[in-house]
């Protein structure tokens, strides 16, 4: 009987921690997920896609553009684009089609001005001021079109032909007075870049800088007056002065690539960051694969980021520093290269950044723009739209009742054996007691036996699957 006691005892025990994890998982699941309570929402259409400065929401897409603050949507217009491209900066955002003949501005205020022009739109450029810079293309010849902040065309330069250069890169300095051209030019077999700079107060050319050799298709002027040009083989920085009362144009730093560039973008106030991707292998220094460095707009480096074993598929800045997508995961660093906050998501998502500050994100569904405040709590707590969360706590609570009904049924019959057991012994002689536990000590003995030789061939066979898996996986791997 005091088998039968005990084993009572042991399943009441059972039972209650089995009640316990229950609670337990509804409690961890319950704070796992991220409830309306805790972001703030704006609903967006699918295709459209996000831009943001300080507290400011640009949303545009093919049908249109709407400006939000938090919720509130401040100004918004409909038009219609086949392939809709933008550059921004700071408040200032231009939006145009592909080969389109209509470019609109906008401030977090709303639209600035609008321009139509007689031929197609190949590439655009706009400062913080609101100044537009275009690459226009007619039938044989190219132009460039400059409108200040006020819609009003100041510069333009027709009928550049193809033998002057192709341009395939613009950009106007912050002070309004220098506008940068970058012109690609075949001579024989080689291909050579020309930056030639504008002043836009003389409406002359007062300097250029030639790169041989090589492709700069993309030029930006940063802080205090400085250009930076980007070519298949290095990263510069130029200084310029529209004064020609100094030295006009001067190569201040140049940085060769010995890696593919993964990623590249501009941040405003800071300079520009760098996700380096494989290195190129005939060289032979270069920078890990998957290293994130910030410069300044002198082409110092100022901050660094580099973790072993990341894959990094997309890179997302601001003036506070990028989030770093790798598949479901996006790693928040700032521009000294610490990192401040991880978000694992439980589904896909399009693009996740920060909101004014380091401690809100802005993560976009593919129906919804949703305003995080990041703190430790929520940092776990995901966004389920599909309520997963709550079906796979429903799931586990079914497993557990099913496994607790059995358990249950275990025990009864635990006790009913043991009781049955306790019965038998009370009337059995000492000897066939023995004779019993000698019998049992030989079965466990042959029990073990095969478990053991059980588990020796399961593990040859489980030796046999590993070896047959990994040559699969090494014929099914190409080295991109």
């Amino acid at each position: 009987m005091k088998k039968l006691k005990k084993t009572i005892i042991i399943s009441i025990i059972l039972i209650i921690f089995a009640s316990m994890s229950i609670l337990v998982i509804k409690d961890n699941t319950k704070e796992n997920k991220l409830e309306q309570k805790d972001f703030q929402s704006i609903d967006i259409s699918p295709g459209e896609k996000m831009y943001t400065y300080n507290e400011y929401i640009y949303i545009y897409g093919k049908s249109g553009i709407k400006i939000a603050k938090q919720e509130e949507v401040l100004a918004q217009e409909s038009f219609s684009l086949e392939n809709p491209y933008i550059a921004t900066s700071y408040d200032k955002l231009v939006i145009c089609d592909v080969k389109g003949k209509v470019a609109r501005v906008y401030s977090n205020k709303g639209n600035l001005y609008t321009v139509n022009t007689a031929n197609s739109i190949l590439g655009i450029t706009i400062n913080k001021n609101g100044y537009l810079g275009m690459i226009l293309k007619n039938n044989e010849n190219y132009e460039i079109e400059i409108y200040d902040n006020s819609g009003q065309n100041i510069y333009s330069t027709k009928d550049i032909s193809y033998n002057e250069g192709v341009p395939v890169g613009i950009s106007i300095s912050d002070d309004n007075k220098t506008l940068a051209v970058s012109y690609i030019k075949t001579i024989g077999a080689t291909i050579d870049s020309n930056i030639v700079f504008y002043s836009m107060e003389d409406n002359e050319v007062f300097g250029g800088y030639i790169k041989s050799n090589q492709i700069v298709g993309i030029i930006k002027f940063v802080e205090n007056n400085s250009l930076i040009g980007v070519s298949e083989s290095e990263i510069f920085s130029i200084k310029v002065n529209s004064n020609t009362n100094n030295e006009q144009i001067k190569e201040i730093y140049k940085k060769p690539l010995n890696n593919v560039l993964k990623d590249m973008d501009f941040i405003d106030g800071v300079g520009y960051v760098v996700c380096y991707g494989k290195p190129i292998l005939t060289t032979k220094e270069y920078i890990e694969e998957n290293t994130v460095i910030f410069y300044n707009s002198s082409g110092g480096e100022i901050g660094k980021y580099y973790e072993k074993d990341k894959d990094i598929i997309n890179l997302y800045s601001h003036s506070e520093g990028v989030v770093l997508q790798e598949n479901r995961l996006f790693t928040a660093i700032n521009t000294s290269g610490r990192e401040i906050w991880s978000y694992q998501a439980t589904q896909d998502i399009k693009q996740v950044n920060f909101y004014n500050s380091n401690n809100k994100a802005l993560i976009v569904t593919n129906d919804k723009i949703k305003i995080v405040k990041i703190d430790k709590s929520l940092l776990d707590k995901q966004i389920d739209e599909n309520n997963t969360t709550e079906t796979t706590v429903k799931d586990k609570e079914t497993q557990s009742a099913t496994k607790d009904q059995a358990t249950e049924t275990t025990v009864k019959d635990e006790e009913t054996q043991s009781a049955t057991k306790d019965e038998t012994t009370e009337t059995t002689v000492k000897d066939k007691e023995t004779q019993s536990t000698t019998k049992d000590e030989a079965t466990e003995t042959t029990t073990k036996d095969e478990a053991t030789e059980t588990t020796t061939k399961d593990k040859e066979t489980q030796d046999k699957t590993t070896e047959t898996t990994k040559e699969t996986n090494s014929q099914s791997t190409t080295n991109p």
